[in-house]
This record gives structure tokens, sequence and C-alpha cells, in this order.
């Protein structure tokens, strides 16, 4: 079976980093557990998924983590 993306059914996928969103919660918790100024909303970004680009390492690593490795 041929991914949505790769055979263009599909234009884009907008993606999360799941450990990057985990990483700067702790982060933010800590600090603001410590009593420092901590921002009301963190920006942990997203990704664009295409035909183009679903081959290269960071889109493979976002599709299918190694969860393993963690």
């Amino acid at each position: 079976m041929t991914p949505p993306v790769a055979d263009g059914n599909i234009k884009g996928l907008v993606v999360q980093d799941p450990f990057r969103m985990g990483y700067e919660g702790v982060k933010t918790a800590l600090a603001a557990s410590k009593g420092e100024n901590v921002p009301a909303t963190v920006d942990t970004g997203v990704n664009l998924i295409t035909k183009e680009n679903m081959n290269s390492e960071r889109s493979k690593e976002l599709l299918a983590p190694d969860v393993k490795k963690y």
C-alpha cells in the first residue's frame, strides 16, 4: 500500500514533535516550580510533511519515531 502523501492523495501532513513537546513541558514546569517567570504559551513548532520531503531523515523521525531510543 502506498502512503497517501506519496501517491498524491494527500498534499501534506502537519505534524508535531511529541518528544520536543514533552521536553519543553518538563522544562517549563521545572522553571515554574522554582518560582521563575514562564511564558503563558510555548510554541513547540510544527512540521509540514510533503511528497518532496517525506523521505528526509527528519520526516521519517516524526512519522515513525524510534520510541525504544528514548
